[in-house]
């Protein structure tokens, strides 16, 4: 631990300030209407939400359950995060235009836009509280403890008086500003908190003297497993992450959980573009900022953790105990407040998220439907209070990020492959969706209690399965969609999914080749991703060769890429398909 001198004082103090004045810069346009609350009346740039979006995923909790993953299984165990790339990039390719030209305000919404009847009622309702209420509250909920282990390891600070502060100025200027203020301390708080986690890195490498002496002595320590830097597990001899759990990440984990067609959070930042092309820009932006750039300098300072600890009985503690350890005066206070400004931006978006969902989906769908868009607004307010308070009692019952993490994916892992096959198989009905959610929560609470001792990989293929048998089994004993709703659908969204050639050739509509596009542009992002994600790393870890090579590969995936997507761009052009959905001509 260390005390903190004036000068550290004075940094924070001056980040928090700037950040509370950005955030309060547009309240009035905020308050026009719960669209402008919530998505910023869709006007939003692709760069400023890109930036937003991996603002709000750089949060205080992610380097410190990175940290833990590289301790219990090496760099090969960050395939828990980095499966999720795959999923953003098949999200950015296929879904960020259906999204977009779905023109609605949540992704519960869509629920009565592509299924019908009360069933359809009812899974928007219980999703507006499914999402809106559990997930945000549980998220914000391992957010406040990753903060408490930073400033408990760092610092000599008042932890409940960090809490209060932080806390009461993200709650003022998200309740005034919404979705406004959001976006704008995100991008504030993106570029100096990425800042932040490189100085870190600087100084625990310099610390150990350097990446070729780091390398050095994760290869010759006693205490560390040879295979601490491998990217992959070996199928044969030791690997510190095993093969199943790594399979289960690439084969399974990226589509069996809660953003397997994007996300809420993600959903909203897409929604909030200018248009369709906007959308995709965005969340291709997103995806390489996140899993390709900005996890490396956590990676290092995991590693340099691992070399001057040892094997830390709580392994997340090592990334504070390194910033108490390496840094100066000063620099000390700055990325302290930065690892604050990441919970902050984490926090801010899911009080507006969940906010929207309560008010949108719950209040104004099925309470109060013909109020004034003031009334709206302010009860948006009075939701955000309620959310914060329920993600702080929670706070105070978990133990451990990195656990929280992989309990929260397995809870909604089998519901995933429902919220992808709605897009592109008529058959699905709103019971899909209904009894994949309830299966797959009731699988995974029993195995978390009855089974603690389980790998997360037989955890979760366990609940994906058997919560597969009962979603498919409930629609084909329901009834369909009413073929009206899916026409409208399909006409509006244009998947171009052969799913859809029933309501394809019975009502004549000329399916688009979308799909197959989409896919091919999803390939080669995955390579040029990839390239650069272990390109980066194989120079970082002192393999120049390798990391040469696999940069070209990504160059050249990704002038592939680049012309693809221009001809996508010209062919939409800049025309928003929002004009295109009902009740927003």
């Amino acid at each position: 631990m260390r005390i903190l001198v004036s000068v550290d004082y004075v940094v924070i103090a001056i980040y928090l300030a700037t950040v509370f004045i950005i955030g309060l810069v547009l309240t009035r346009r905020a308050g026009q209407s719960i669209e402008h609350f919530f998505i910023g009346g869709r006007k939003m740039s692709w760069w400023l939400v890109g930036i937003s979006m991996a603002a709000t995923n750089f949060s205080i909790d992610t380097p410190v359950a990175i940290t833990k993953f590289v301790a219990r299984e090496g760099i090969g165990g960050v395939w828990f995060f980095w499966a999720s790339a795959i999923s953003a990039l098949l999200v950015t390719f296929l879904f960020s235009r259906l999204w977009r030209r779905a023109g609605v305000l949540t992704d519960a919404e869509i629920i009565e836009r592509r299924y019908s009847g009360r069933s359809a009622s009812a899974l928007r309702l219980f999703k507006g509280f499914y999402f809106g209420v559990i997930f945000n509250a549980f998220i914000m909920g391992w957010v406040f403890l990753a903060l408490i282990k930073v400033v408990k390891g760092v610092t000599d600070l008042d932890i409940p008086v960090v809490l209060i502060v932080a806390t009461v100025l993200v709650f003022i200027y998200t309740m005034a500003s919404g979705y406004y203020g959001v976006l704008l301390t995100d991008f504030f708080q993106y570029f100096v908190a990425f800042a932040g986690s490189i100085l870190l890195a600087w100084y625990s490498v310099s610390e150990v003297g350097g990446l070729n002496a780091l390398v050095k002595k994760l290869s010759q320590t006693d205490h560390i497993s040879p295979s601490i830097t491998n990217f992959f597990p070996r199928l044969v001899g030791e690997s510190m992450i095993p093969a199943s759990v790594f399979f289960t990440y690439i084969f399974v984990q990226w589509w069996a959980h809660k953003y397997a067609d994007g996300g809420g959070k993600h959903i909203q930042r897409m929604l909030s573009t200018r248009n369709e092309n906007h959308s995709a820009a965005a969340s291709l932006l997103f995806s390489f900022l996140n899993y390709a750039l900005q996890v490396w300098p956590w990676i290092l300072t995991a590693l340099c953790a691992i070399v001057l600890f040892g094997n830390l009985k709580d392994p997340e503690m090592g990334y504070p105990l390194m910033m108490a350890r390496v840094l100066p005066a000063g620099l000390l206070g700055l990325v302290v407040v930065c690892l604050i400004g990441a919970f902050m931006s984490t926090v801010d978006t899911h009080l507006n998220l969940g906010a929207s969902y309560m008010i949108n989906d719950i209040y104004k769908r099925f309470l109060v439907r013909n109020a004034s868009s003031g009334h709206y607004v302010f009860m948006s307010r009075i939701m955000m209070a309620l959310l914060l308070g329920l993600s702080v009692i929670l706070a105070h019952n978990m133990t451990s990020v990195a656990a929280a993490w992989k309990f929260l994916l397995t809870f909604a892992s089998g519901a995933g492959l429902t919220w992808i096959v709605r897009w592109f198989w008529w058959r699905a009905n709103a019971w899909t969706e209904f009894s994949g959610m309830l299966a797959s929560g009731i699988v995974a609470t029993y195995l978390q209690i009855v089974y603690p001792q389980w790998l997360y990989s037989y955890k979760l293929l366990t609940t994906v399965g058997i919560t597969t048998v009962v979603w498919l089994l409930v629609t084909y004993c329901t009834p369909p969609t009413e073929e009206e709703k899916l026409v409208a659908f399909v006409r509006d969204i244009r998947p171009g999914s052969p799913g859809w050639n029933y309501i394809y050739r019975k009502y004549g509509i000329a399916p688009v080749p979308y799909l197959r596009r989409a896919l091919i542009m999803w390939v080669l992002g995955l390579i040029c991703f990839f390239s650069l994600n272990f390109g980066i790393g194989n120079l970082l870890l002192s393999a120049a060769g390798e990391g040469i090579g696999l940069l070209l590969v990504a160059l050249i995936t990704g002038i592939f890429l680049y012309r693809r997507i221009r001809a996508q761009s010209r062919e939409v052009g800049n025309l928003s398909d929002y004009s295109r959905s009902p009740g927003h001509n």
